[in-house]
């Protein structure tokens, strides 16, 4: 196998925990990412497996230095992903003692919880479903998953921790069991980055994957309020496929990529609205951030955005069009209201989503003591698996 040390040094440290991803989507990475550095400032050494994708090898280098990165092709049927996912899940946890084995997303739940039960597996599970699609009880991807997991539920053995209110309340519903609630933290240049609103009005909003529908819904919103004569500008952050962005160029809508979190912090706060539409599923990590800025923001009547806002006091929640643009043009117009609900928001982002309030979290939710130790020092490489092809 070959190895690539990404730290420039290896330490020894503690535990071992093996995280079993898929696709590391920068939604995914928002959560697994800190919860990395939370495990190994407490000496607890890491395997991460995920699916090798060029258009999110960006983040790799962001894991913790000491986390160890096993890559599997991502050029290969569903199946032999799957097969090569498994075969990497035994060899992390026969490689040195594993406490536990977190599970991130439905499709590596069903890898886990398979191998888990064939092989008698006595680490903890945890599962993390990070907005799937898959989820529910009526959907046949989820319910199989969580029918694996389920026999092995228990205090001891396995346990959901969700990043949104909503997923956990379903969670709940379905294994009958408590689940933790561990929202996704928002990075410090956010906090750091002062609002310096635009000279005239600034509509922004964003996504972090291909959202088809928010893309023709911002650029509808954006033509709207230019007839009202506004005089405003819209900007999108994040992607959008081909058609979205011809839809937004066509309106108008300056498209930007936004990558880096310190560019985003200052393009967000030179906004002055945040609108968050719908179509996307899991925590609302764009609509956090423009919190912590400060912002006051406009949100789509949807269960994850109704975990983050509250309405008439940290945000205005729409059920229709007409309310997005009327609630949009009051705004504008109104400087003192902007400003109450953009301190309102920063306040709860403050009391939400830092980093201190993340690690209190996620150390509760896996039970992980300050004092933890075990054995290994596989830490800080980059393993592409399998050796061979």
């Amino acid at each position: 196998m070959s190895d690539v040390n990404i730290s420039g040094a290896v330490r020894k440290t503690s535990g071992h925990v093996v995280h079993l991803v898929g696709r590391i989507t920068d939604d995914v990475f928002g959560f697994l990412g800190p919860l990395s550095v939370t495990l190994a400032e407490r000496g607890i050494a890491q395997t991460v497996i995920l699916v090798d994708e060029p258009r999110h090898r960006h983040l790799l280098p962001h894991f913790h230095p000491t986390v160890r990165l096993v890559l599997c092709p991502a050029d290969e049927g569903v199946m032999r992903r799957a097969a090569k996912a498994l075969d990497a899940l035994r060899a992390a946890v026969s490689a040195q003692p594993t406490a536990a084995i977190h599970l991130h997303g439905v499709v590596p739940s069903l890898i886990g919880a398979y191998a888990a039960r064939i092989r008698r597996w006595p680490q903890r599970l945890y599962f993390s479903p990070h907005g799937s699609r898959s989820l529910g009880p009526f959907k046949p991807l989820g319910a199989l998953a969580l029918w694996l997991l389920r026999p092995m539920s228990g205090p001891r053995r396995q346990r959901a921790i969700a990043n949104s209110t909503f997923e956990a309340r379903l969670l709940e519903r379905i294994t009958r069991e408590p689940v933790h609630v561990v929202e996704s933290p928002v990075e410090d240049v956010f906090f750091e980055t002062p609002l310096h609103p635009a000279r005239r009005p600034l509509l922004v909003t964003g996504s972090r994957k291909p959202n088809a529908d928010a893309a023709a819904m911002f650029a509808q919103l954006a033509v709207l309020l230019n007839e009202e004569s506004l005089n405003l500008s819209c900007n999108w952050f994040g992607t959008a496929d081909a058609d979205s962005r011809a839809r937004l160029a066509a309106a108008n809508v300056a498209v930007y990529d936004a990558v880096d979190a310190g560019e985003r912090a200052s393009r967000l706060a030179s906004g002055w609205i945040y609108v968050a539409l719908g179509g996307d599923f899991g925590f609302p990590a764009l609509l956090a951030e423009a919190m912590t800025i400060g912002l006051p923001c406009v949100v789509w009547n949807t269960p994850y955005h109704r975990d983050v806002i509250e309405h008439g006091k940290t945000g205005l929640i729409c059920s229709s069009q007409e309310e997005l643009l009327t609630c949009v043009a009051e705004l504008i117009d109104s400087p003192d209201e902007r400003i109450r609900l953009g301190a309102a928001a920063r306040a709860e982002a403050s009391r939400r989503f830092d980093g201190a309030k993340f690690r209190d979290s996620m150390v509760a939710a896996y039970r992980v003591s300050d004092s933890a130790r075990a054995h290994g020092n596989s830490a800080g490489q980059i393993s592409h698996w399998p050796q061979s092809q």
